[in-house]
């Protein structure tokens, strides 16, 4: 049995390991010939209660429209260096839970292979604030190459 990805999903938080797994995303796309899917989640802001004075949901939607235009921009300078107007690499902004939106990009687009990064918390930061790729390796459909922030030792 050959196995050969069609599709891989780069999911980005643009921080510089994620360009990092890029490097593996890139890489296994040329050699498969597979199409590139790049995705960033833009986390919706959260809406306080009515009784508590802050912005207005008005304020609040438009910072998040604002949010989203920020991204699309990060997210095409991150993919332009090697996708000059190429059709196998698509590009998409997502809102809501990361590793939620992450797994249902990939079932949604018959993804063969997530390449993702993570970052290596560990003690109660990891407790805290959780991991989108520990999240995403125990729910994508597929599999998941995570690129760990710790380089090896030795050659």
């Amino acid at each position: 049995m050959t196995v050969r990805p069609k599709r891989i999903l780069w999911p980005t938080d643009f921080s510089e390991l994620a360009a990092k797994a890029l490097d593996y995303a890139r890489d296994l796309r040329e050699v498969f010939g597979a199409e590139l899917h790049v995705v960033h989640v833009c986390e919706p802001l959260i809406i306080p209660p009515p009784d508590f004075p802050s912005l207005s949901e008005e304020t609040l939607n438009l910072a998040h429209t604002k949010v989203l235009e920020s991204a699309s921009t990060q997210l095409r300078r991150a993919v332009d260096q090697f996708s000059k107007e190429d059709s196998s690499v698509k590009c998409v902004i997502l809102s809501g839970n990361p590793w939620v939106e992450i797994c249902n990009y990939a079932k949604s687009f018959g993804v063969d292979l997530i390449v993702i990064a993570t970052h290596g918390l560990t003690g109660l930061k990891h407790i805290l604030m959780g991991s989108v790729a520990e999240r995403v390796v125990q729910h994508a459909a597929c599999p998941v190459l995570v690129v760990k922030s710790v380089e090896p030792h030795g050659n």
